[in-house]
């Protein structure tokens, strides 16, 4: 029986609509990026100034991978890669069924992810990972090039 409560607003559904096209926007783009399109101001802004790759280091060709079904090479570009796509594809299809439903659909997935503490995880989890592929950089000698060729390197050298 539907509660009253779990009915979508007006309000509500144009938030889902927002949600969604906001959700729909990676998973469009691996897949337009995969034809050849290129929109050049998306490039990292903290690697092209500073010289250090950001956290999401990776992601655009790991989406692009799993937008071809290349899995071992998602993985490869950035290890989570798949499983956000995957939660992008997931919270797509959620907010399509709210939207049809005209209802609040409370799932396992949707209460964990709301949840402050597992978002803190998994954000340490992410810096950690991105650490590890930092110090990688930095024994290989490409980390320090990186950073010496920026023009904020640039601009301190000189």
């Amino acid at each position: 029986m539907q509660k009253l409560t779990d009915s979508l607003s007006p309000q509500d559904r144009k938030k889902r609509l927002i949600y969604l096209l906001l959700s729909a926007i990676p998973v469009m783009g691996s897949y337009i990026f995969n034809r050849g399109f290129h929109i050049p101001f998306l490039d990292c802004p903290l690697l092209r100034y500073v010289g250090i790759p950001c956290p999401a280091w990776g992601l655009t060709r790991s989406f692009m991978a799993v937008a071809r079904g290349e899995f071992t090479a998602a993985i490869a570009y950035h290890v989570f890669g798949p499983i956000l796509f995957l939660g992008f594809l997931l919270g797509c299809f959620h907010l399509i069924v709210e939207l049809i439903q005209g209802r609040k659909i409370g799932t396992v997935y949707t209460k964990v992810i709301q949840n402050p503490k597992f978002q803190i995880f998994c954000f340490l989890i992410l810096l950690s990972y991105h650490g590890v592929r930092l110090e990688g950089l930095w024994r290989c000698g490409e980390l320090y090039q990186t950073i010496t060729q920026s023009p904020l390197g640039l601009w301190l050298i000189n």
